[in-house]
Parts: structure tokens; C-alpha cells; sequence
């Protein structure tokens, strides 16, 4: 008996062990070539596959590390370092390195190179404007879309989304951002500067300002690249790439996920929504802007109810 007990234990140790050595695998970066750059990708959990697509442009996807966690628990992740951020970068950065077609064109060659016919798509924030133009060139690849907390159709949400955030913000927050707003403490060290302005706003991102030390505290200077950015808006500026103006081509499901309380306001979640034929809205009560870490249990089910009742087997 005693050996018998033995034995158990040792054949649990190895199942564990595995499925330690399973994660493990699943989390280090993979990549393809794309159009001469490697594009760098991490694969979370089993399950109906998910393209996770991160904010920015220019956040590197580790920033969305905790995301993939919530939902690995029931799907597959696929988190990409996006062209020009993390292990993605390419050498020079220009028109002809960085732009929205060739983003679109990496996501391409991640699914083919995974051997996915077709992937859900989840797009965060700018990734959620990335995934509705995925969509709108790419409708056979993507077999749903997922816009949690989307920036929306186009860049209007510019014209008051910082203001909504600042209006959220204490004496103490304002006094920081100005103090790295000073041109001559900017000038020295930019990147670092925009990102402690971004730091000292995180707050105004979230309904419980607790919540907003999990991303304020553990942010780095080495989570963005602000190079990005300056290329894809030129780029979206030049090509027009206001899908407001365009008429949209994606029938399939779509879910739009917004915090009550995010700075974008609710007529961006209610514009997307009325935009797609085949969509759902739902409001999570009591969140803001990072919705999956204010309040995770909400957003993972709605998703799961989302997959649920539209994918049946």
C-alpha cells in the first residue's frame, strides 16, 4: 500500500511537471518572417484560437501578459509583439518598415504560419481600431471580433479622450505631469518623460484609482516604442482609414466590451456597435479603460458567454 502510494504521488509530480514544461513552451516567443522583418509571438493556454492585439500604437505585448492569463484559462492566446515594438523592431524605422498593411500583413503570416484557417480577433484600445480594419481586409481570416475597450471607427476619440482622463486626475497627478511636461526636463530624456506623464495619468484610466497602481507601478520605459506611432498615424492620416466612412463588410459576430466609466465615453462603444450588423454591446459597471484588470471576472464572461451562445458545437 505504502508503495502504491508511492507510485501516485511520483505519476502526479510527472503530470504536473508536464504541464509546467506545456505552459512554459506555450509562453516563449515564437516567430515568421514578414516581408523581411521577424514578428515575434507568444501562445497562452488551448482552445479556440484568439489574436490579441495591444494598444499603442507602440506597446510592447508583454504589457498584455495579464490579459492572455485570464483568458488562457479557456482559450489560446496569440500575443504578438507588433511590427516595431518589443523583439518586432525593425532596424530603421520608416514608411517603407512601418505602416497599418504591413501590421495586417504580420497577422497574416502568424495564422498561416499556425496553420489557422480562421482566428477570433481581439483588439484592446488602438488594437481594437487594428482589429476592425483587420476585419475590414481580412473578413475571411477573422471569425469574430472581440473590441474591448476600442478606441472606435477613427482617431475622433482624440478630440476629448485626454481630457476625460485629466478631469479624473488629483492636484498630486497634475503636478507630476507638469513637472515632466517642463521643456527642459523633457528635452533630456523624452521617452521617459512621456512615459511618467503617462504614468501620473493612469489614474484618470480607471473608475477605482487603487486598481490603477497594477499598471502605474509596474510600467518601464522599455514597454513603448513612441516611433511606432508617429509612422501608423501617418499612415492612417494618408490612406484616410475612417472606417466610419466606409461601409462595413464584416458580417460575423462581434462583441463590443467598454467600462461604464472609461475615458472614451459610451458613444464610442455605441457607435461601434450600431456599425456592425451582428453585434452585442455590454457595459461593465464600476470599470474604466483597463477593463480586464478592474474587473476580470466580468470580462470573462462575457466572453465566454459571447463564444458560448455563438459558437455552439
Amino acid at each position: 500500500m505504502k508503495n502504491f502510494k508511492i507510485q501516485i504521488r511520483i505519476i502526479l509530480q510527472i503530470i504536473l511537471f508536464i504541464i509546467l514544461v506545456q505552459n512554459t513552451a506555450y509562453s516563449q516567443f515564437q516567430k515568421v518572417n514578414s516581408n523581411n522583418l521577424d514578428i515575434y509571438y507568444r501562445i497562452y493556454g488551448q482552445g479556440t484560437p484568439i489574436l490579441i492585439i495591444g494598444g499603442g500604437p507602440g506597446d510592447v505585448s508583454g504589457r498584455y501578459i495579464s490579459l492572455c492569463e485570464l483568458l488562457s484559462t479557456k482559450y489560446q492566446c496569440i500575443l504578438v509583439d507588433q511590427r516595431g515594438t518589443g523583439k518586432s523592431a525593425p532596424e530603421v524605422f520608416d514608411s517603407t518598415t512601418i505602416s497599418v498593411s504591413l501590421t495586417l500583413e504580420d497577422f497574416e503570416a502568424i495564422r498561416n504560419e499556425l496553420g489557422i484557417e480562421q482566428w477570433s480577433v481581439l483588439g484592446f484600445s488602438y488594437g481594437g481600431y487594428l482589429a476592425s480594419l483587420y476585419a475590414n481586409f481580412y473578413p475571411s481570416s477573422v471569425s469574430s471580433l472581440v473590441l474591448l475597450n476600442s478606441m472606435g471607427l477613427n482617431t475622433n476619440v482624440f478630440h476629448y479622450f485626454l481630457d476625460n482622463i485629466n478631469s479624473k486626475l488629483q492636484a498630486s497627478d497634475l503636478a507630476i505631469v507638469e513637472f515632466w511636461s517642463d521643456s527642459a526636463r523633457y528635452s533630456q530624456d523624452p521617452k521617459h518623460a512621456i512615459v511618467e506623464i503617462i504614468r501620473a495619468r493612469m489614474a484618470g484610466y480607471f473608475y477605482d484609482r487603487k486598481k490603477s497602481l497594477i499598471v502605474s507601478q509596474t510600467m518601464k520605459d522599455s514597454d513603448f516604442d513612441f516611433n511606432v506611432g508617429r509612422w501608423i498615424w501617418k499612415d492612417v492620416m494618408a490612406r484616410n482609414l475612417d472606417l466610419a466612412e466606409m461601409e462595413s463588410n464584416f458580417e460575423k459576430h462581434v462583441i463590443v466590451i467598454q467600462g461604464r466609466q472609461d475615458p472614451l465615453g459610451e458613444s464610442v462603444a455605441q457607435s461601434l456597435s450600431d456599425y456592425y450588423k451582428n453585434s452585442e454591446l455590454v457595459f461593465i459597471e464600476k470599470c474604466g479603460h483597463y477593463s480586464w484588470i478592474e474587473q476580470p471576472d466580468e470580462i470573462l464572461i462575457a466572453i465566454s458567454n459571447f463564444f458560448a451562445s455563438n459558437f455552439k458545437n
